[in-house]
């Protein structure tokens, strides 16, 4: 029994020592190597000196393009086809004439409408001269006459212009689905009339973007159709909720389109872009990655410190550094792998501070 004691008393003993052995040497190990290597040859490396700089929180996304203004012309009246006045795909501006449906009793009736108008406005002008020489019962009919005169050419210029279909706002026709003397009834299609720029890009953003991305923030827009093309935007409505199935948030971007090589339902990638506060920045080179953490090496003094750091986000090749650093701070870049606290060193080049791509998406 005390033999088995014995044991067991021995090996916590030995535990406990060899936990105090495995901390001192932690402690003391810096402070040794750099006792070692203070007389080691000097170490030639490259360096950077970081300063804060803009940068940006991105997301990605897939977007459709959807047209602002995209519709289908119809006839509204029963008739032949008797002009068309444009081209398959041609430009259009608001107003031009596109077709014309025969419309010779409607144009009668509106001529003879309008003589009886102007009639009625002349024998109205008329009376409102003579002042007080007229009755005000004959100066109400004669007035009442001339707004119903009036009414009558408002009435034949509306159906009127149901036969002559003009462009409601600017943009590029389609294909015709009609031709010169066929027959046509209501709700016969034409023609499409698409507004080509700017247009709408309707994408989905997961929920986590809802603090990041507002209306107004800057958006990029490439498809695989045009590879060496980047169209820009900005956002301009943000949906209110959530979709109920995938729990994203819908939103929508203008974006220019002056060459028209964007049509509706054509997909690509969109980036957005939330611009955020001035930060310090390093490469990932010049990260040094161990199981305590992570750390870089600093220059002060000609002699190479050993710095432990926070990462933050990462940016194209660069890394944000939360805390740890400072502006002005000297961080090694290359040469690292033969560095030790308290090392002398020289530095051999001197690297810009790194840049951000504004197409670099967050993950």
């Amino acid at each position: 029994m005390k033999a088995i004691n014995w044991i067991k008393n021995h090996i916590i003993t030995s535990i406990i020592i060899l936990i105090l052995t495995l901390w001192t040497l932690e402690k003391l190990w810096p402070i040794v190597m750099g006792k070692l290597f203070a007389h080691a040859p000097t170490a030639y490396v490259e360096t950077i000196i970081i300063k804060p700089q803009m940068t940006t929180r991105n997301f990605q996304a897939l977007g459709t393009i959807k047209a602002i203004h995209n519709i289908t012309l119809a006839s509204e009246v029963s008739g032949t086809i008797e002009n068309i006045n444009t081209n398959n795909n041609q430009t259009v501006n608001l107003g031009d004439i596109l077709i014309t449906i025969k419309h010779d009793d409607i144009s009668a009736n509106l001529q003879r409408d309008q003589a009886i108008l102007n009639q009625k406005q002349r024998y109205f002008q008329r009376l409102q001269r003579l002042d007080k020489s007229i009755s005000e019962e004959n100066l109400s009919v004669a007035q009442s006459e001339y707004q119903q005169a009036q009414a009558a050419v408002d009435a034949d210029q509306a159906l009127l212009n149901k036969y002559i279909i003009k462009a409601p706002f600017a943009g590029v026709l389609g294909i015709w689905q009609v031709d010169i003397g066929q027959l046509v009834k209501p709700g016969d299609q034409l023609i499409t009339l698409t507004q080509l720029s700017p247009v709408y890009v309707d994408f989905m953003l997961p929920a986590k973007a809802l603090n990041s991305v507002t209306s107004g923030a800057d958006v990029q827009f490439t498809t695989a159709n045009y590879p060496s093309r980047v169209w820009q935007g900005n956002i301009i409505a943000i949906d209110p909720q959530l979709d109920s199935v995938t729990r994203n948030i819908s939103l929508r971007a203008k974006i220019n389109n002056d060459d028209n090589k964007l049509v509706p339902n054509l997909f690509g990638q969109i980036l957005v872009i939330k611009k955020l506060a001035p930060q310090l920045l390093i490469p990932q080179e010049a990260i040094i990655y161990d199981p305590k953490g992570t750390s870089v090496y600093v220059i002060k003094n000609q002699k190479a410190e050993l710095r432990p750091v926070k990462l933050g986000t990462h940016q194209d090749d660069n890394v944000i550094i939360e805390n740890g650093l400072k502006e002005g701070d000297e961080v090694v870049t290359a040469g690292m792998m033969k560095l030790f606290p308290g090392s002398s060193v020289i530095v051999n080049k001197k690297l810009q501070q790194p840049t951000i791509p504004q197409t670099s998406p967050t993950p």
